[in-house]
This record gives C-alpha cells, structure tokens and sequence, in this order.
C-alpha cells in the first residue's frame, strides 16, 4: 500500500483531497455513500478550520483516480431515503481496509484530528 503513503505525503490540492477521501474512509469503517462522503470531507476539513464547500466533480475524479490506483472500490446502487424513496448513488469502499488503516492512523492530518475530536468530546464531558 505504497500508494497509499504517498498520496497522503503529498500537499497539492487534488492528492490533498483524496488524502482526505482516505482519512475520512478510515473515519467511517471504510465505506461511505458519496453523496456522504462529500459531506463528511467538508465536516472533516471544518476541524481545522477549513470552511467552504466540497466540489462534488473534483471528490468523484478523485475517487475515481483512487479506484484506478486499486485503493478503492465503487458500485452503483440505490440509496434508501426517508423522505424520496429509493435514491441512485454510488457506494465508495476502500480496499484492503487494515492496510490503509494501519498507514491512515500514522499520517499527521489523521491524528490531528483524532486530538480535535479527543478535545472536544472531553470538553463536552466536562473533563
């Protein structure tokens, strides 16, 4: 899982992004609706004050180049809703999940957010 390492080494805009489509895969057991993972990447960026929305193209190219590097998966699917019934989405599933965790929980961005959200559950306990 070199390439796994090495994208999240790199700091320009579109590795950044799927750096983060990786962290926040690892985030949420590794499978994530892409209608959520959009929303999940901007949740995850606004911890580090990184306000401002996701560009829905730009994570699906991305995903797309991570399916191509064989990181992840993609099926086509119909996504339950409450309110519109049945709903086509894409289903977004990272490979060899153990692995990618094992480099994801080293990687910097990924532990800094683990200590924001460490922090902020502690001052909602009150500790």
């Amino acid at each position: 899982m070199q390439i796994v390492s090495e994208i999240l080494s790199k700091s320009d805009n579109f590795s950044m992004l799927m750096g983060d489509i990786l962290r926040v895969l690892s985030l949420s057991f590794g499978r994530l609706w892409l209608s959520e993972l959009i929303m999940e990447i901007e949740g995850f960026r606004s911890s580090f004050g990184e306000v401002g929305k996701v560009n829905a193209d730009d994570v699906a190219d991305a995903v797309d180049n991570l399916e191509r590097l064989n990181v992840l998966q993609t099926e086509k699917r119909l996504r339950s809703s409450m309110l519109s019934g049945s709903i086509p989405d894409l289903m977004v599933t990272l490979l060899n999940l153990s692995s990618v965790l094992t480099i994801v929980r080293n990687d910097p961005r990924f532990l800094q957010y683990m200590r924001l959200k460490d922090a902020a559950f502690k001052d909602l306990r009150g500790k």
